[in-house]
């Protein structure tokens, strides 16, 4: 991926986010935590969904992405929350949560062009934190540390 298409990425993501987010007001799933514990959780849960999908425990080395980097992976994580999480699946609870859940993630893993399979379960795993504590940090946050892994992992990778 080149720089340029990189940001219009980001700037695509972030301007869909926004322009649903001020559109629309979807239903919320009940508030079970703040969003500092469910940060916290998701945190947890991202390093746990991780160390599953790789079938290794995640390693941190000064050989990984850059602190830039995290704060990009970050501004994808949550705009791709607001549009999948609070917006899509929030829109689908009125078809109850079971089915939102399911729908929601087998849209995210339709909108990603490999590995459909591992983001259908991502979707879940992210879906299933934010219906459980109700706080959109929580699959913010997990989706966050999912993918600084996934890129830390692809960094260690020899050319």
């Amino acid at each position: 991926m080149t720089p340029r298409s990189l940001w219009t990425r980001i700037a695509a993501a972030a301007a869909l986010a926004i322009a649903l987010g001020l559109a629309l007001s979807p239903p919320r799933p009940p508030a079970r935590l703040g969003p500092a514990p469910g940060a916290a959780i998701g945190s947890a849960a991202g390093l746990a969904l991780f160390a599953a999908a790789a079938r290794r425990r995640p390693r941190l080395s000064a050989a990984g992405p850059s602190a830039g980097a995290h704060l990009v992976l970050g501004a994808l994580a949550a705009s791709e929350e607001v549009v999948w999480r609070r917006i899509l699946l929030g829109e689908l609870l009125r078809a109850g949560p079971v089915a939102a859940l399911a729908l929601s993630s087998l849209a995210f893993a339709l909108a990603h062009r490999r590995g459909r399979r591992l983001h259908a379960v991502t979707g879940l795993a992210f879906g299933g934190l934010y219906l459980g504590t109700g706080a959109l940090a929580a699959s913010l946050a997990a989706h966050w540390v999912y993918n600084g892994l996934v890129a830390s992992l692809v960094a260690r990778v020899p050319p």
